[in-house]
């Protein structure tokens, strides 16, 4: 079945080459036009997904239940913006070389990941805030060996332009929504002593734990925790923002340091841990967050498992 959802067709083929007509007219624009350029294409299609615009301001209000309704929707309209931000500044970036990149991003306390590589290894803590894309592609600037762990993309084509990018300074790309399981992929990567990142901030939709998220039960995926308890190795968490310039800063903060003893309970309280970084994150700059994927979607479904495995609840 996976195969067949991840099979080339011609309608793939015409996305792809409308998305790729798309990136060379951007990559012919001043950065600073491009960007402005892009948050102004997906501040509009709020006109045309309506009911996902409504989804955004609905959770909004939800997390920030002090926010006005007006409050909450200029929070939701930076986030759909922000989107177009991330692809004009995706599409401008992998284009230009390394000196002309750290122009318009830096990366504070890199070092913290390059001393752990090679000696401990670690995994990168990052969610989809700001531009995420962009500190996986500093970070190989700045010499990190970095793989991350993604969701293929359904577009075959665009799956792989997407992947070739990501990658373009170095780095690799592992796949959460293989038919082949990721996890033992990424242990083989962390005994090498390497670097990993990997998101969890989006829904898990199998092998989840319950965890509290913002006021509210959402399924999260245990395999950062599972792999940092299973290895041994330190978590990263990485935060990404905006200068008021446009400069894309990333900070690694100090590594936080797994439980020794393997197993679920305890990668349930590592896995609240790490969710409260973004819940900090998210309290510091709400409109920077991907408020447009429907976090909460199985949020009924993991209040009635919870009701029924209450030595679970976190």
């Amino acid at each position: 079945m996976e195969k067949a959802r991840f099979k080339k067709t011609p309608f793939h083929f015409m996305q792809y080459a409308a998305l790729k007509t798309f990136c060379a007219l951007f990559g012919l624009l001043p950065y600073k036009t491009a960007v402005w350029l892009g948050r102004k294409a997906t501040g509009a299609v709020r006109f045309v997904m309506k009911k996902r615009f409504e989804r955004s301001v609905y959770d909004i209000r939800r997390a920030f239940p002090q926010m006005t309704p007006a409050e909450a929707r200029a929070v939701a309209l930076e986030s759909w913006r922000n989107m177009g931000g991330i692809l004009a500044e995706f599409i401008k970036l992998t284009r230009m070389t390394p000196e002309e990149f750290k122009k318009h991003c830096r990366i504070i306390g890199a070092e913290k990941m390059l001393n752990a590589q090679g000696h401990t290894g670690g995994i990168i803590h990052i969610g989809h805030f700001t531009n995420w894309e962009a500190f996986g592609l500093a970070g190989a600037i700045y010499g990190v060996d970095k793989a991350v762990l993604a969701q293929r993309v359904d577009n075959p084509y665009v799956d792989e332009e997407t992947n070739r990018l990501r990658n373009i300074f170095t780095g690799r790309t592992f796949y959460s929504n293989n038919e082949d399981k990721p996890f033992f992929a990424c242990m083989r990567w962390l005994k090498k002593k390497k670097m990993l990142g990997i998101l969890i901030d989006q829904n898990a939709g199998s092998s989840e734990v319950w965890i509290p998220f913002m006021g509210r039960i959402a399924a999260f995926s245990p395999i950062t925790a599972l792999l940092a308890i299973k290895m041994q190795v330190p978590v990263f968490p990485v935060r990404v923002w905006r200068e008021k310039d446009g400069t894309i800063v990333s900070e690694v903060m100090d590594p936080v340091l797994p439980p020794k003893e393997y197993s679920m309970e305890n990668a349930r309280q590592f896995t609240k841990t790490l969710v409260g970084y973004y819940e900090d994150w998210l309290r510091a700059n709400p409109g920077s967050w991907l408020w447009a994927h429907n976090r909460w979607k199985r949020e009924a479904e993991g209040e009635a498992y919870l009701k029924n495995h209450p030595e679970e609840r976190v």
